[in-house]
């Protein structure tokens, strides 16, 4: 069963998880020293969110919005490897290997937005937590 029940669910638990780093005092910096633009798109449920770091502060659209957005780096995936992706649980090269993440653009761009993705996962848990979804955590 999937973690998320719909594109709506999983379009605002990712679009307001991005938006809460991205605006962190801590973390936003570092999305904006990375200085580049990517595009989500996951799959069953379907949903799209981008995030523009080219601007401070950084830019989250979600839906139709992101859709249009003008992006450096695509990437797409399941629901529920965007999810274990969060939770720190996904062997982001391995599932690359495997096709189960695609990227287009420059993955170098992508790899610059690490520092400020890697200290996110451990967010991720406590977000759907305070959301009082822990029931997407079993």
């Amino acid at each position: 069963m999937p973690v998320f029940s719909s594109t709506d669910e999983a379009e605002d638990v990712f679009a307001k998880f991005m938006e809460k780093v991205s605006s962190s005092d801590d973390l936003r910096p570092k999305f904006v020293k990375a200085n580049t633009s990517f595009r989500v798109s996951y799959v069953e449920p379907d949903c799209v969110i981008s995030l523009d770091a080219t601007q401070d502060p950084p830019v989250v659209k979600s839906g139709d919005a992101a859709r249009a957005a003008d992006v450096q780096v695509e990437m797409s995936m399941s629901s529920d490897d965007g999810h274990k992706f969060w939770l720190g649980e996904l062997n982001v090269p391995m599932a690359m290997a495997k096709k189960k993440i695609t990227v287009q653009g420059p993955i170098g761009k992508l790899l610059k937005m690490l520092p400020a993705l890697q200290p996110a996962f451990s967010r991720y848990r406590d977000y759907l937590e305070e959301r009082g979804l822990q029931d997407k955590l079993s």
